[in-house]
C-alpha cells in the first residue's frame, strides 16, 4: 500500500518552511531534467524519493546542482525554483510534493497580548489528520480556500491555522490520498479529519536491483533481472523458501517433487553431488532451462553478498527483504562461476535508523490429509490372484524347493498353488483361503498404520530498529513438521542477526549472522519398497495385522520354506513386518549451518568508495543409523554371517552377542570462506553525464569433508562395539568367506577460486545507458595449465529509456517504456571431473588377499570451463499511470565446450572419457505483466501473470542414432536437432495372434517383436519431458483489511510415458510382480488381441515386446 511507504516516523518542519533561498547560476550550466536530478541524487547520498509522476514532468534544473554541500541544499536547489518541496520521511526517504508560490506565506507569530483570541478579524483553527487506521499523518496540507493562508501537519498529524472570518471551506491534501474540503463556520474551532487513499493516484519509487556486489536503479540496469519482494515471498505461506519460488518469476522453474517442507528423504550433503546438497531428490530449480548436459545446473545462490553452498531449505523466508534472478549474460557475468545456469540473489532484511524498536511476531499452521491409496493404479486381490495363477500355468514362475538353500521368496498364493498342486492341501482348504485373500485390499492397512495427515507450524519473532549511528535486524524461528509418513519429522530453527554500524559518522560496518539447525528422524516405512515390483511386493492381499491383531511377517530374502527351518537350528527370526521396523528404527540427522559475513564500507572521496569484504559458511551434519537387534537389518546381516552347522546350533562368525545392534554414522563438514576487495565509483559530471564503476578481486575456497564408518556389536548402554577386520573375510551362509560393508573412511575435497572483476555502467541525460562487466576466474580443479585453468568471462548492455523522449510527453498514457539489449558469455563448471587420475582405494581383493584400487575417471589434461553465450532483447513497459505494468524478453543461448562423454580408444583403458566436446543452442521468452483492476479506499484488486517459454537443441552432428538408440528410445542418448530432454515412441500396431507387440517401421508395415527396427522415421518425436511453457496467474484481492491472495502455477507442453507394467517374470529375472492395473488387461488367449494392445506375459519375445508396449 501507499501509505505504507510514504508514513514518516516524524518530520523536519524547517524544511517546508523555509523557502526564500535562492541561488545564482551562470548561463553555461546545462540543463537536466529534475527526474535525473533526482535520481542522480539517489546514487550519491543513497536516498530514495516518492512522487507523483506529472507534477515532475517538464521541469528542469541546471546541471551544477550537485555543487551543494549537503543534501539539504542540493534538494532545494533542485526544487524549490521548481515550485517543488520535499517532506522527510525517514531516514533516507523523502516525498516530493507540489507548491502554490503563495501557498506558504505565513503571517507573523501573534504576540502575547495580541494572540488568537483577541483577533477578532480571525480564526485560529486547530485539528488533527489520520488516516483510514486512525493514526495522524503528518505533512498534510491545509489551506483556507478564498486566502493565502496554509499550514502543515506535525509529525502526529496535528495542526494550527489563522484563517479569516470570511472563510467558509478549508482543504486537505496529502499525496497518495484523496483531496477533502470541510466547511466551516466563525464558531469553528477544532476540526478531525480521516483521509482516504487516493484510486487516481500512482506513486512512483526509485527501485533498485541488486546483483550481490552492487545495487542499481532499475531504470539503469540493461540486464534481465526481475526483483521478488518480501511482500511477494510471504503470500505463500510455507517454512521452506522452495515451495514460496514456485513459478513466482518469469522464467524460473521450481519443480517440487516432494509433499514435504522441509524433511527430505535425502537431507545428507554429499560429498560426490557436485554443488547440490540437500534435498536433491525433492526439488529442482532452473533458470531459463538448461545450459549444460553433465556440467553442474544448479543456478548459483547469492545471500547477501556471498556464495553459498547450504540448502535454500536452511533460509526463515520470513527473514528475506527481497530475491533477484539474474537471467542473462550482462546481470549473472559478474559472477562468472556458475552464472550460466542463472543467479538468485538473496538480501535479507535490515533495521532503520532512528527508529524505536519494533517486535513482530507471528504463527502459522497447515494441515493436510494423508494421501487416498485408492487412487493408486494397481490391481485388487482377485486380480493379483488370477495373474499368479496365470504365470504358474505358463511355467513362468517354477515351484520353490525348500530344500533349496537360496531359493527366491514368492508370495502366499503362489506358494499355496504350488501347495495344491502337490496336493499337500485340499481343493477345499485352497478354495477357501483364495477367498479370504480376494475380500482383502492391502491398501486399507497401510494408510491405517503407515500413514497420517500431515501438519506444520511456524512461529516466528523478529525485533528491528536503530539509533544515530547504527541499526539491527534479529530474528528467531522454529518450524516443526509431520508428514503423512508415520515415523517421519522434523524440525528447523533459525536465528538472524544483521547489524550496521557508522564507524566516525564516515565509514559503515555490516555484519551478518545467521544460524540453521535441523533434526531429522527418518523412520517412516517408503511405500515405494512395498509396492515396487520385486518378488518381495507387498501383495493386494497381504496384511500388516491380522484379523486377531497379531503382527503377519513375510520372508524377504529366500524362501520361507526354507527360512523357517533354518529357525530351528539357532538362526535369528529372518521375517519382515513393516510395524517392527517403525517400532525398532532409530534413524535421525541433526544439520547444524552457520554463516557470518561482514563488510566494511570506506569513502575516499566524492563518489568513490572502498569495501572489504569478509564471508565464511560453516555446516556439521551427522547421520545416525542404529539398527537393534530386533530390526531386519540387524537380523539379515547375523544371519547371513552364519554358516550352516554341520551339528548343533549355528553360531555367528562375526561374534555378535544378545544386546548390542549396529550403529552407522555419517559425518559431513562443510567450511567456505569468500575474501573480497572491492572499488565503487559512482558520479554525475555536468549534470548529464552518469559513471558508476566497480573493481575488484575475490579469493574463494569450498572444503567439504565426509567420513562414513560402521560400528558392529554396538551398545547403546556402554557406547562400545565389538571390533571386526574389514580386511579379513568372515565366513558366511552362501559358503564362501565375505568382507563387513562399512570399514571407517574419510574423503576431503578442496576447492579454490580466485577472480578478478569489473563491472561499469555508463548513462547520458538519464535516457540513454550502456553497461559492461568482465571477470577473470581462476579454478583449481582444472590442473597446473593456466590456460585451461582461467577464463575471462564477460557481457556487454545498452538500454533505451524511451518514455523520457520530448516526442512521448504528450503520451500520458504511457508512464514508463525502455528498450534494453545485452550479449555476454558465463561460464560453468563441474565439480566431479579433474586433469589428473582419479583413483578409489578399496578393501581387499577376495582373490588375492592384497588391497586394490580403481580408477573413478581417467587423467584428462585438457579440462577447461564450459561457456554459454547468450543473448537477450527486452522492454520494460507501464501504462495508464503504471495500473498496467510489465516486461518483455526474447534471448538466445548457445552452449559450447560442454562436458560429454564420447568413445575413445580402447587401448588407453577406457572406451569413453568426459570431455570438453559438445555444443547447445537454446532460445526462449519471458512475459511478467501486472493491473491494478480496482484501487478503492476499502477495496482493491490486483492480478499478475507471468509466462516463459524455453527450448533448447543439440547442435553436435555426433550424436547420430545407433543401434543401442532403437532398443529403448524413449531414453536414448542424445541426437542432433532434438532436445536434450527429448522423448521418441514406438508406433504401436497392436498385437499378433501370440499376443506380442506389433510396431510400424518407416514404411508403414508391422514389425514384429521379434524384428529389429533401423530407421528413425520408424519412430515417432512425442515431444519433450520437461515442460516448454510454464508460469503462474495470481490474483490478490482487497476489502478493509481483509486480504486475500489466489496463486495458480501451470506448466504444459510436456510429455511423458504413461506408467504401465515395468517387466514380466523370466527365468533371467526370476520372481517379480509387478501390480499396475495394467497386467489385469494383458493378451492371455489367442482372440484377446481384438480388445487389448497390453502384451502377454508368455513367449521368448515377451521382454521385448513388453518394451515396445511400454
Amino acid at each position: 500500500m501507499i501509505r505504507n511507504f510514504i508514513k514518516p516516523h516524524y518530520y523536519l518542519m524547517i524544511v517546508v518552511l523555509s523557502l526564500s533561498l535562492s541561488f545564482r547560476v551562470t548561463a553555461q550550466e546545462k540543463r537536466v531534467t529534475v527526474e535525473e536530478a533526482l535520481n542522480a541524487i539517489s546514487k550519491k547520498y543513497k536516498t530514495k524519493f516518492a512522487y507523483e509522476h506529472n507534477i515532475i514532468q517538464g521541469k528542469f534544473t541546471e546541471s551544477g546542482y550537485l555543487k551543494a554541500n549537503s543534501l539539504y541544499e542540493t534538494l532545494k536547489r533542485v526544487l524549490y525554483n521548481n515550485n517543488l518541496l520535499f517532506l522527510y520521511v525517514s531516514e533516507g526517504n523523502y516525498t516530493i510534493v507540489s507548491r502554490d508560490e503563495k501557498l506558504f506565506q505565513q503571517r507573523s507569530e501573534p504576540s502575547a497580548t495580541n494572540g488568537p483570541i483577541a483577533d477578532s478579524e480571525e480564526i485560529y483553527l486547530t485539528g488533527k489528520i489520520s488516516d483510514e487506521t486512525g493514526d495522524g499523518l503528518p505533512g498534510v496540507t491545509i489551506k483556507s480556500n478564498g486566502s493565502n493562508r496554509a499550514s502543515i501537519t506535525d509529525r502526529d498529524g496535528k495542526f494550527a491555522l489563522f484563517v479569516p472570518k470570511t472563510t467558509t471551506d478549508v482543504s486537505f491534501s496529502y499525496l497518495g490520498y484523496q483531496s477533502y474540503s470541510q466547511t466551516i463556520t466563525q464558531r469553528t474551532k477544532h476540526i478531525v479529519v480521516s483521509l482516504k487513499p487516493s484510486t487516481a493516484m500512482q506513486l512512483e519509487q526509485v527501485n533498485i536491483i541488486s546483483n550481490g556486489y552492487q545495487v542499481l536503479p532499475k531504470e539503469r540496469s540493461t540486464g534481465a533481472a526481475v526483483e521478488i519482494k518480501a511482500s511477494d515471498i510471504a503470500k505463500i505461506k510455507s517454512p521452506n523458501l522452495v515451495q514460496r519460488l514456485e513459478n513466482l518469476a518469469a522464467g524460473l522453474k521450481v519443480d517440487v517433487l516432494s509433499d514435504n517442507m522441509f524433511t527430505y528423504g535425502n537431507t545428507q550433503v554429499g560429498i560426490s553431488s557436485g554443488t547440490r546438497t540437500v534435498g536433491r531428490t525433492d526439488y529442482n530449480i532452473a533458470i531459463r532451462g538448461t545450459s549444460t548436459i553433465r556440467g553442474e545446473s544448479f543456478p548459483l545462490v547469492v545471500v547477501d553478498g556471498a556464495i553459498s553452498e547450504l540448502d535454500l531449505s536452511t533460509i526463515n523466508p520470513n527473514d528475506i527483504a527481497s530475491i533477484t534472478i539474474l537471467k542473462d549474460a550482462a546481470a549473472a557475468s559478474i559472477w562468472g562461476t556458475r552464472a550460466a545456469n542463472g543467479v538468485i540473489v538473496i538480501t535479507t532484511k535490515v533495521g532503520s535508523p532512528n527508529q524505536a524498536p519494533k517486535v513482530s511476531f507471528s504463527a502459522s499452521a497447515t494441515v493436510s490429509n494423508k494421501p487416498n491409496l485408492d487412487y493408486l493404479k494397481v490391481m485388487n486381490a482377485a486380480q493379483a490372484i488370477s495373474y499368479e495363477q496365470d504365470l504358474i500355468a505358463k511355467n513362468l514362475i517354477t515351484v520353490p524347493n525348500a530344500n533349496n538353500f537360496f531359493g527366491q521368496p514368492v508370495s502366499d498364493v503362489t506358494d499355496l498353488t504350488f501347495r495344491r498342486r502337490a496336493g499337500t492341501i485340499t481343493q477345499e482348504a485352497y478354495d477357501a483361503a483364495i477367498g479370504r485373500f480376494s475380500a482383502i485390499d492391502s491398501r486399507d492397512q497401510i494408510s491405517q498404520y503407515l500413514l497420517k495427515p500431515s501438519n506444520n507450524q511456524q512461529y516466528d519473532l523478529s525485533v528491528s530498529g536503530g539509533g544515530k549511528s547504527s541499526d539491527y535486524f534479529y530474528s528467531a524461528s522454529y518450524s516443526k513438521e509431520n508428514p503423512y509418513t508415520v515415523g517421519v519429522s522434523g524440525q528447523r530453527f533459525t536465528v538472524t542477526m544483521n547489524n550496521n554500524f557508522k564507524i566516525f559518522k564516515v565509514a559503515t560496518l555490516s555484519t551478518n549472522v545467521k544460524g540453521s539447525f535441523f533434526n531429522f528422524k527418518n523412520n517412516g516405512q517408503n511405500l515405494n519398497t512395498l509396492f515396487n515390483p520385486s518378488a518381495t511386493t507387498f501383495m493386494p492381499y497381504n496384511q500388516l495385522v491380522d484379523d486377531n491383531g497379531n503382527r503377519v511377517s513375510y520372508s524377504r530374502k529366500y524362501y520361507s520354506g526354507w527360512v523357517n527351518q533354518l529357525q530351528n537350528q539357532g538362526y535369528l527370526n529372518w521375517k519382515y513386518n513393516a510395524l517392527n521396523e517403525l517400532d525398532n528404527a532409530d534413524n535421525t540427522q541433526n544439520d547444524n549451518n552457520y554463516i557470518i559475513n561482514l563488510n566494511l564500507n570506506v569513502p575516499i572521496f566524492k563518489g568513490l568508495s572502498a569495501n572489504a569484504f569478509y564471508g565464511n559458511e560453516r555446516s556439521f551434519s551427522t547421520s545416525r543409523n542404529y539398527f537393534n537387534e530386533q530390526t531386519y537389518e540387524y537380523r539379515n546381516l547375523v544371519n547371513s554371517y552364519t554358516p550352516i552347522p554341520t551339528s548343533g546350533n549355528a553360531v555367528n562368525s562375526i561374534g555378535l552377542s544378545p544386546g548390542s545392534g549396529i550403529l552407522k554414522n555419517i559425518n559431513t563438514t562443510n567450511n567456505n570462506f569468500t575474501l573480497r576487495g572491492q572499488l565503487n565509483y559512482d558520479n554525475i559530471f555536468n549534470g548529464v553525464h552518469q559513471l558508476t564503476l566497480i573493481a575488484g578481486s575475490e579469493i574463494r575456497q569450498t572444503k567439504i569433508g565426509q567420513g562414513f564408518n560402521t560400528m558392529y556389536g554396538y551398545n547403546t548402554g556402554t557406547g562400545f562395539s565389538r571390533p571386526v577386520d574389514f580386511s579379513t573375510p568372515y565366513p558366511t551362509i552362501l559358503f564362501f568367506n565375505g568382507n563387513l560393508a562399512g570399514s571407517s573412511t574419510q574423503e576431503d575435497k578442496t576447492r579454490r577460486y580466485l577472480s578478478y572483476y569489473s563491472n561499469t555502467a555508463y548513462t547520458f541525460k538519464g535516457k540513454y545507458t550502456l553497461s559492461g562487466s568482465i571477470r577473470y576466474d581462476d579454478y583449481n580443479n582444472f590442473g597446473v595449465d593456466r590456460k585451461f585453468r582461467a577464463t575471462p568471462l564477460w557481457s556487454g548492455g545498452v538500454k533505451w529509456d524511451v518514455s523520457k523522449e520530448s516526442f512521448l510527453n504528450k503520451q500520458k498514457w504511457i508512464s514508463n517504456l525502455s528498450i534494453r539489449a545485452t550479449y555476454g558469455v558465463n561460464g560453468n563448471i563441474s565439480t566431479q571431473l579433474f586433469p589428473f587420475t582419479y583413483i578409489a582405494l578399496a578393501n581387499t581383493d577376495l582373490t588375492t588377499g592384497l588391497p586394490y584400487a580403481s580408477i573413478i575417471s581417467p587423467a584428462n589434461p585438457e579440462l577447461r570451463w564450459e561457456k554459454t553465450y547468450i543473448a537477450n532483447l527486452g522492454v520494460d513497459f507501464g501504462f495508464l499511470n503504471n495500473r498496467i505494468t510489465g516486461t518483455a524478453d526474447i534471448y538466445s543461448k548457445r552452449g559450447k565446450d560442454l562436458f560429454y562423454e564420447f568413445p575413445v580408444n580402447g587401448t588407453y583403458g577406457v572406451t569413453t572419457l568426459t570431455r570438453n566436446s559438445t555444443n547447445l543452442s537454446g532460445n526462449g521468452v519471458d512475459l511478467n505483466l501486472r493491473g491494478t483492476i480496482i484501487r478503492q479506499t476499502d477495496m482493491e484488486w490486483n492480478s499478475g501473470f507471468n509466462f516463459a517459454y524455453n527450448n533448447n537443441t543439440v547442435t553436435d552432428t555426433r550424436f547420430a542414432v545407433t543401434s543401442s538408440f532403437y532398443s529403448n528410445p524413449a531414453y536414448g542418448p542424445n541426437l542432433s536437432g532434438y532436445p536434450i530432454d527429448k522423448l521418441f515412441v514406438y508406433k504401436n500396431a497392436g498385437l499378433d495372434a501370440t499376443g506380442l507387440t506389433q510396431v510400424f517401421n518407416e514404411k508403414g508395415a508391422k514389425v514384429a517383436a521379434s524384428q529389429n527396427i533401423s530407421a528413425v522415421d520408424a519412430l515417432s518425436y512425442a515431444g519433450r519431458r520437461a515442460a516448454p511453457y510454464f508460469g503462474n496467474l495470481n490474483t490478490s484481492f482487497r476489502y478493509k483489511k481483509l486480504t486475500l491472495f489466489a496463486m495458480a502455477s501451470y506448466q504444459f507442453g510436456s510429455i511423458f510415458l504413461r506408467p504401465t507394467i515395468t517387466s514380466y517374470p523370466t527365468a533371467r529375472l526370476g520372481v517379480k510382480y509387478d501390480l499396475h492395473e495394467d497386467v489385469a488387461k494383458r493378451w492371455i488367449k489367442a482372440g484377446d488381441e481384438a480388445f487389448t494392445n497390453v502384451p502377454g506375459a508368455a513367449g521368448i519375445f515377451a521382454a521385448q515386446s513388453l518394451l515396445r508396449y511400454q
